[in-house]
């Protein structure tokens, strides 16, 4: 008796969940709104000492991103012959390639991983390091 009853109540169920129309469409997300951010008028005169200290905090910044795109300071995690990777920051890895020439200071030290190292060299368009000097901490 109630097989036929679970039959027809699961097909009238089928039925009105394959209806069109059954579902609501769902909501159109909201447009976001731009942000004005505050900014001087164009005719503000703006202090020469300002001016000033604001181009030499914009060249210490450039100078320093010019610095980290030749240079790499985090622990050696993979070392072989000429190919070398550092874990400079959590889950940043940047690989560095070793030439005939490459100073390794202290002179005569072997790297391994675990090391801490500092490398100077010439940085490549695909972030990798082509190395001149690797520093080895103590």
């Amino acid at each position: 008796m109630r097989t036929p009853f679970v039959a027809l109540a699961a097909a009238a169920l089928c039925l009105s969940a394959a209806a069109p129309g059954a579902a609501d469409p769902p909501a159109p997300s909201p447009t976001p709104t731009p942000v004005n951010l505050p900014t001087l008028p164009p005719q503000a005169q703006v202090n020469p000492y300002v001016k000033s200290a604001i181009d030499l905090i914009t060249g210490v910044v450039r100078r320093e991103l010019a610095n980290q795109a030749n240079a790499a300071n985090g622990e050696v995690t993979y070392f072989k012959r000429f190919e070398m990777q550092l874990r400079t920051g959590n889950n940043q890895y940047r690989t560095v390639h070793l030439h005939q020439g490459t100073v390794i200071n202290p002179t005569g030290t072997t790297i391994r991983p675990g090391m801490q190292a500092s490398v100077g060299g010439v940085g490549q368009p695909d972030g990798s390091l082509n190395a001149n000097v690797i520093t080895i901490a103590q």
